[in-house]
């Protein structure tokens, strides 16, 4: 019988960019396995403002939501702020400085800062590429992926630009 290798979950402040993109193209059930989920205040509050301020039971509110009572995601607030972006951006920045741990943001200008900075940054196209290399995800399916976030023309062709080379490595692209 095979056995596994257990994967090392890695701390990593969550921003509502990320989050809402991950969802929309069903990554976030891959999350808890590769990282323990941090966030604050501010980033809540952007990802359940459909359901708390409008009362929309919108998918990626409410599943962020039970994650966060069942404590998948668990909540602490930044010590040291940070005044670069949003509140939300602004806030994940100054929880993954506090914690020593990964950012994951979609926003193409504060992700862009926050590595400029010496900050670790991954994006949810960066996610999806770990996830074919990895065997979670086709290359059709990776490319797909990539291809339906709401991100930035430059992370979502970098990140398609890797999975090409990856494919080709694994022998699933010519």
């Amino acid at each position: 019988m095979a056995v596994s290798p257990q994967v090392v979950r890695i701390a990593a402040s969550l921003d509502a960019s990320f989050w809402i993109n991950a969802h929309q193209v069903g990554l976030t059930a891959f999350l808890p396995e590769y990282f323990k989920l941090f966030t604050c205040s501010a980033v809540e509050g952007e990802i359940l403002y459909p359901l708390t301020v409008k009362g929309l039971p919108v998918a990626a509110a409410v599943q962020f939501q039970t994650w966060c009572e069942a404590k998948t995601i668990t909540r602490q607030e930044p010590h040291q702020p940070v005044d670069w972006y949003h509140a939300g951006e602004n806030a994940a920045i100054a929880l993954a400085l506090d914690l020593n741990c990964v950012l994951l943001i979609d926003d193409q200008h504060p992700h862009h800062l926050a590595r400029a900075r010496g900050l670790k940054v991954v994006n949810s196209a960066d996610f999806a590429v770990l996830l074919y290399q990895v065997g979670k995800l086709t290359y059709p399916a990776a490319v797909s992926t990539i291809s339906r976030l709401e991100l930035g023309k430059h992370l979502a062709r970098t990140a398609l630009a890797v999975l090409a080379t990856l494919a080709q490595r694994k022998g699933d692209r010519p």
